[in-house]
């Protein structure tokens, strides 16, 4: 009793006492904007072609007219609504995270998600689902009662842990589907990835032509998602686990072509870095610098 005890008082601190890792989290959210505005650029063009097909029309309630507001602009003026999206991002970029910044971040990327809604995939979900999250991870403006300094340091840490706990429900839904799959129990699968002509990088050697291949490369898949779940929050393991993700996420976007959903998930594995890392970064780099 007296150990769950001392466990509450060690959450409650946590949560209460500052805002958790911050050089951390404003590097995550800094370079989710980036990558954000790298995709509003590349994919401007593509959207306005959408545009003349997929109609959006405002619903009838007030809100539902504020949230799909930028979508139904694009669909009227869709150049108007990718020039101010990337204006905004270019300012939210280089001025320092605040609430107003997060809000209209979250509102860019949902309205994105929308307008491009015919040709959206994973990586478009991830983005607006993790910038939600992002709304409460902001210091300024700074609240000066201690009430609500406190609420406020509260709001930032459990979401900026609802970001982590996204980044692994991705891994586990999609690990959990694949073990209950026989297709991919028997590695079927990965001969399936071989003829998808429109996504298999042509280039590649047949290595899905091996029945035994295909084997290991389910099973790797399946084995690396569910394990994520539980080892990326070890403190031993962490960093390793992040790397092979990476790789993960490289060899996809080799495979599969999908540039996106790997640069989105690489991205989000920058929500559990620690600042302590990062010093050991600036450490590591000062001792390779040539002296004076």
């Amino acid at each position: 009793m007296r150990r769950l005890k001392n466990y509450s008082k060690s959450v409650g601190y946590y949560f209460t006492d500052d805002f958790q890792e911050p050089t951390a989290t404003r590097i995550f959210h800094k370079v989710l904007v980036v990558y954000t505005l790298l995709r509003m650029t590349l994919v401007w063009p593509l959207s306005r072609m959408v545009m003349s097909y997929h109609s959006i029309s405002l619903p009838k309630s007030l809100p539902g007219k504020l949230l799909l507001g930028g979508a139904f602009l694009a669909n009227q003026h869709v150049d108007v609504f990718f020039g101010i999206g990337v204006l905004l991002l270019v300012v939210i970029l280089f001025t320092n995270v605040n609430y107003i910044g997060n809000l209209v971040f979250f509102y860019l990327t949902f309205n994105l998600y929308v307008i491009n809604l015919p040709i959206a995939d994973g990586s478009d979900v991830v983005l607006f689902m993790l910038s939600l999250w992002c709304i409460p991870i902001a210091t300024l403006p700074v609240i000066s009662n201690e009430r609500g300094k406190v609420i406020q340091k509260v709001l930032y840490n459990l979401a900026l842990l609802f970001c982590q706990i996204q980044v692994a429900y991705i891994y586990f839904i999609s690990g959990l589907d694949k073990l209950m799959s026989d297709t991919w129990r028997s590695g079927v699968a990965f001969d399936y990835i071989r003829h998808l002509e429109v996504l298999y990088n042509p280039v590649l050697p047949p290595i899905f032509a091996s029945e035994f291949w295909n084997i290991i490369f389910s099973w790797s898949t399946i084995l690396f998602e569910l394990s994520f779940v539980f080892l990326v929050w070890n403190r031993s393991i962490r960093l390793p686990m992040l790397l092979i993700g990476c790789i993960f996420h490289l060899f996809i976007w080799i495979v599969l072509s999908l540039p996106d959903f790997a640069l989105i998930m690489i991205t989000s594995y920058l929500v559990f870095l620690k600042d302590s890392d990062y010093d050991r970064i600036k450490s590591w780099v000062k001792r390779r610098l040539p002296s004076r």
